[in-house]
């Protein structure tokens, strides 16, 4: 029998739902059923109407990774949403009105269907994937007595695909409707559960690569950016637009990935690359990072709110205001930076690099392994950490902080690289060790950061004129800063001596060994 995607948002309803797909040798059509039911059992069919599909989930397919399927019905008589939960028996259902796509969960009405997607998307837009129309005739599965057994749905898709009957029982009736679909299975038309059916998850992650330690270096570099552009250029449509803010989130990600990996990789390359193109991908970031830093604040909105004692929620009013103001001037500066030509020869001339660098060696490449480069990477990146953070002590400098955070990073984006030629259980325990003190760095520089930028923001809003309580709550979310980045301070010491101990020595040296 041909098996098919079923489009699961088609059968709504309560009770216990089956359906029938068509087979390769039965089309399933009213006369097949009525003759497969034969003298026992009555179908009554209405004429056919149009319904229009779309199936939705977030760039990242979060609904699908977890097992649950959006749809959206549109028809004559209105529109639904239909969310099936992994495992479920009937769909939960929402009407909409003028519904448009993609949208962030709070833009749904209230209910079941919005408390259910909250917690999954978070702060991902919902998406169409795919829509299709279909005709569907409603029908009536009835006894020798005329009683109405079961509620049916005959489904037709599109000519490449099988058509569909979808049988609902209602109360008290389902013994009589075993019956009848123990006919229909008899006939060819085995019976599966459709609302267990479940998008297939899209992984737009990187994938990691196979490689040995004695492969030529370039050939992991290539790998690895080709990947970052691609996830770069998948995200762009959705920085232009302003879909959601992972968006940029996302293509920050690959890009600040690509930017290190040019830094690690400077030893394997020509010389000509490194120079050529680390001041057009540090263009990029910069013209990126006003939008993402007022994303996070705005982001962070709800969370500062609860830091307030003295003042309330609507205190911050003020400061919302001025946030999206900024970030509006902010997002035209960078959508122009984005359709500019100097943006697309970036792109373009990136890709042609990776093209150039994938082929045969260039004269003035080196010739070093993989394993070379991971050790020279690896073991250089760990001893910048080690060396800045035996520098700091209390009277350090917030800069001398901020400065081992990104050596931090660095060594991060080291471990990443090198992860198929390293020893697995050595370098999950050097990345635990790291993230820690990674995390106590970020909270430390993020504190400092947004206290400077509260402070700027509380200016602009004096001279503004702004309510007196709006500004005391900029104060409260100072001096909640101030505490916090004092409490990082002070947890910094343990987590740096915890990752520069001597385990953490021997697994640094383990991993340049390799597997």
């Amino acid at each position: 029998m041909r098996r098919s995607s079923f489009p699961p948002y088609l059968v709504v309803g309560q009770g216990q739902l089956l359906g029938f797909p068509e087979a390769d040798e039965s089309p399933l059509t009213v006369e097949a059923l009525a003759a497969a039911l034969t003298d026992d059992f009555a179908i009554e069919f209405g004429p056919p109407s149009v319904v229009h599909g779309a199936d939705l989930d977030t760039f990242d397919r979060r609904l699908g990774a977890a097992g649950f399927s959006l749809h959206h019905l549109s028809d004559p008589a209105g529109q639904q949403l239909v969310l099936i939960p992994p495992g479920a028996h009937a769909p939960l259902t929402m009407p909409v009105t003028n519904a448009h796509w993609p949208a962030l969960v709070t833009a749904l009405p209230a209910g079941a269907v919005r408390d259910e997607l909250a917690p999954l998307v978070t702060i991902r837009a919902l998406m169409v994937l795919d829509e299709r129309d279909h005709r569907i005739r409603h029908g009536e599965l009835r006894n020798e007595d005329q009683k109405i057994l079961a509620r049916l749905q005959l489904i037709e898709q599109a000519a490449d695909a099988p058509a569909w009957l979808s049988v609902n029982p209602l109360r008290g009736y389902g013994g009589d409707t075993r019956r009848a679909v123990r006919l229909l299975t008899a006939a060819g038309f085995p019976p599966i559960r459709p609302v267990q059916v479940a998008l297939t998850r899209n992984d737009t992650g990187v994938r990691q690569v196979r490689i040995e330690r004695s492969a030529p270096a370039i050939t992991l570099l290539v790998a690895a950016w080709s990947e970052h552009l691609a996830v770069m250029r998948a995200n762009l449509p959705g920085v232009l637009d302003d879909v959601d803010t992972e968006f940029l989130h996302d293509f920050r990600v690959a890009l600040r990935r690509t930017r290190s990996i040019l830094k690690l990789g400077r030893a394997a390359l020509p010389k000509d690359v490194s120079d050529r193109w680390e001041p057009d991908l540090k263009w990029l970031g910069d013209l990126t990072t006003p939008v993402r830093d007022l994303d996070v604040y705005e982001l962070g909105l709800p969370e500062m709110a609860g830091w307030l004692k003295a003042a309330g929620p609507a205190d911050l009013q003020t400061f919302a205001v001025q946030l999206r103001r900024h970030r509006s001037a902010a997002r035209r500066t960078l959508v122009r930076g984005l359709r500019s030509a100097r943006f697309r020869n970036v792109l373009s001339g990136w890709a042609d690099v990776l093209a150039d660098l994938a082929g045969p060696p260039p004269g003035q490449a080196s010739g070093l392994t993989v394993g070379e480069l991971a050790n020279r990477s690896i073991g250089r990146a760990y001893r910048r950490v080690v060396r800045g953070g035996a520098d700091i002590d209390q009277g350090t400098p917030a800069e001398a902080l901020h400065s081992l955070r990104k050596r931090c990073k660095e060594l991060r984006y080291a471990l990443e690289l090198f992860a198929p030629i390293s020893d697995r259980a050595a370098r999950k325990r050097v990345v635990a060790d790291l993230k820690d003190l990674q995390d106590v760095l970020g909270r430390f520089q993020d504190a400092d950061v947004q206290k400077q930028t509260l402070y700027r923001f509380a200016e602009q809003m004096r001279e503004a004129h702004a309510p007196t309580k709006a500004l005391l709550a900029m104060g409260e979310l100072v001096s909640h800063l101030d505490a916090d980045q004092q409490r990082a301070r002070g947890e910094f010491d343990r987590a740096f001596a915890r990752f520069s101990r001597p385990a953490g020595r021997t697994r640094i040296r383990l991993l340049r060994v390799g597997r």
